[in-house]
């Protein structure tokens, strides 16, 4: 995996534990993240920047609100790389259109999404983790 960015060591081992948990060490190795801090009105997002040849994204761009406290920012890194996840295996398309195969509503609440929903549990089962292995 490539990662780019100036980013903290702590996040640096961060993403690399996420990475960990989420991908096979083969789609590990195909993957490239970019992560930049910003002044964000939303704790984070994730976009695709790129596709492989076979269609499929293999390039991120994640941003991270840079006023947010050290513990939210490494939340808000487990949260984006689940949806890092989503986006690569095709569970969520780059609209947002579609999740799992099925289309989606567009009038439904962002807390209800079900790709949010997931990000919000898994991403927070990723950061206790990465807590308790490197804290």
């Amino acid at each position: 995996m490539i990662i780019n960015g100036k980013i903290p060591k702590t996040h640096l081992l961060a993403i690399n534990h996420f990475a960990e948990l989420l991908f096979t060490p083969a789609r590990i190795y195909q993957l490239e993240i970019t992560v930049k801090y910003k002044n964000l009105d939303v704790f984070g997002l994730v976009y695709i920047d790129n596709y492989n040849l076979k269609g499929k994204p293999d390039s991120f761009i994640i941003e991270i609100d840079r006023c947010l406290s050290t513990d939210d920012k490494l939340k808000t890194l487990a949260h984006e790389m689940v949806h890092v996840k989503q986006y690569s295996l095709g569970y969520l398309n780059e609209s947002m259109t579609r999740w799992r195969g099925k289309k989606v509503s567009q009038n439904i609440t962002y807390e209800n999404k079900p790709w949010e929903i997931e990000a919000e549990l898994y991403g927070l089962n990723l950061y206790e983790s990465f807590v308790a292995n490197y804290q």
